[in-house]
Order: C-alpha cells, then structure tokens, then sequence
C-alpha cells in the first residue's frame, strides 16, 4: 500500500460524488473563469494550436480555449465533473482518464492547461513529467494553485479558522500540500528536473462570489474535497464556530454587490515551455 493510497480514494471519491462536482462548480465558478483566460493567455492559445485541458473540472478553462478557436481535449478521472464539461464546452473532445498515466501518445500536445489541478496529483513531479510527456518540445504548460495558509483571502481565512476553532485530531491522509508550488523556488526547480524551462510565476486576483456570508463555508463544505474532509470531521458546534468566523470575514473583508458577496482567493499561474 502507498502512502498516499487514502489521500487518492478521499479525492477520487469525493470527485466523482455529483453532488460534490456540482458544488464546485456553484462555488468556485467566478475564481475559475478568472484564471481561465490568463491561462489561455499563457499557452497563446488559437487556431490549429491542439491544448489539452488537464484536471477539466466542469470545463471553464475547455470553454475559454474553444473561444479562441483552439482544438480541445479535456481529461478528467471524475465522470460527474466530465458530465458538467460537456455541457459547459460542447465542442470539446473529453476523456476520462488518469493525468498521472495518461494514454495519449508522446509529443501529442501543443499546450497542456490545468486550472487548480495540479494539487490533486498524488505525486506533483510525476504528474508534471507525464505533462512533459504529452508536450510537443517547446510546447506550452500553465496551471494555477490556491493561495493558502496565512494568504489574505478564502483559503487563509479557512485556515485560520480551523487552526483556531477546529478540532486538533482531525487531520486529512497523507497528501501534497495542496498549496506547496504556489512558491517558486518549490515550484522552478521541480519544474526544471520534470523537463520545463522558461518558468514564470505572477499572482492573480482571483475572487469568489457567494451569496451571503455563510455560503462561503458551505462553499467549502460541499466543493471541495479536502476541506470537506475537514469540516465534516467536526462536531457540529465546531462546525457552527467555524461557519460564523467565516462569514465574519465576509463582512469585514469581503465586497458588497447586488447579487452578493465578491470575496478574495488568491491565487497563482505558473508557466514554462518544454525543453
């Protein structure tokens, strides 16, 4: 049994989950298409360029791509989250698939995209290596992660809370670090030792919308694996002090706007070019 083994069936379980699916893609829809277009920015993404869409998720980067006349192929080993791609970009070609031994043929790809992908890879180098794989030489790669603990924004501010109200022995299954190539000087080297050079880092604004103030939590709660796992590990009083410490933070630090709130979750995109 790998050390990972529970980490991959908390995330392939809750990924396939349509309910869960569904909640991301309610949840975390405006930070996604944000990011969406500086992705397919970073992969001059256009006519005859051939982009796979790595970690599709419910197709918001896939759509950006068709836009802009790019030919599409997203993969994604949820069936649930490849159900809500197909309606979000129908003229995409969609796979399910493993991006850690992916079938596509080496040197298949102009450019591959992952938004928000790569901290589901039960191992980031070899997950990226597998990229490289696909990658034509010189071919494109840009993918975007969370800004997380201490971050001024959703993922800090949830962090924060747990750290503060949650239970101490609750903890998640060996795993990545959901946020670790948010930083460069993780994130270049391993990048450089997978076959990538060229490698850039720039913050992104990302924002999320909710409704009120305690739909962030129930953003969260029910789109997102991992902090799911957290919070539905905790007694419900817990529960309930962590759900009021967020919506708190809503209020104070969040954006007022007709329909809702605009909330801050940081982010980054990295890019590079195969060697």
């Amino acid at each position: 049994m790998k050390d990972t083994d529970a980490f991959e069936k908390m995330e392939h379980d809750g990924w396939t989950d349509p309910a869960t699916a569904q909640g991301y893609a309610d949840g975390f829809d405006l930070a996604t298409k944000l990011v969406a277009k500086r992705l397919a920015e970073e992969v001059l993404a256009g006519p005859n360029v051939d982009v796979l869409d790595l970690c599709t998720g419910h197709g918001v980067v896939a759509r950006e791509l068709l836009e802009r006349q790019a030919n599409v192929t997203g993969l994604d080993f949820s069936p649930a989250m490849i159900a809500l791609a197909r309606q979000a970009a129908p003229g995409a070609t969609f796979v399910q698939g493993d991006a850690m031994a992916m079938t596509f043929a080496d040197n298949s790809f102009d450019a591959v995209t992952i938004g928000f992908g790569v901290p589901h890879f039960p191992d980031p180098e070899q997950g990226l290596r597998e990229v490289a794989r696909v990658l034509k030489p010189g071919g494109r790669i840009a993918f975007s992660i969370w800004r997380g603990k201490a971050s001024k924004g959703a993922f800090g501010w949830l962090f924060d809370a747990i750290g503060r109200l949650g239970d101490p022995t609750v903890t998640l299954p060996p795993g990545p670090d959901a946020h670790l190539l948010a930083d460069i000087n993780i994130a270049e080297p391993m990048l450089v030792k997978t076959g990538f050079t060229g490698i850039k880092l720039s913050d992104v604004a990302s924002q999320l919308w909710v409704q009120g103030p305690e739909a962030l939590f129930s953003a969260f709660d029910e789109g997102a694996v991992r902090a799911a796992a957290l919070l539905g590990a905790q007694s419900e009083e817990r529960r309930e002090a962590i759900r009021a410490d967020l919506a708190a933070r809503v209020w104070s630090e969040g954006t007022k706007v007709e329909s809702g709130f605009l909330v801050p979750a940081p982010s980054v995109l990295l890019s590079a070019v195969k060697v």
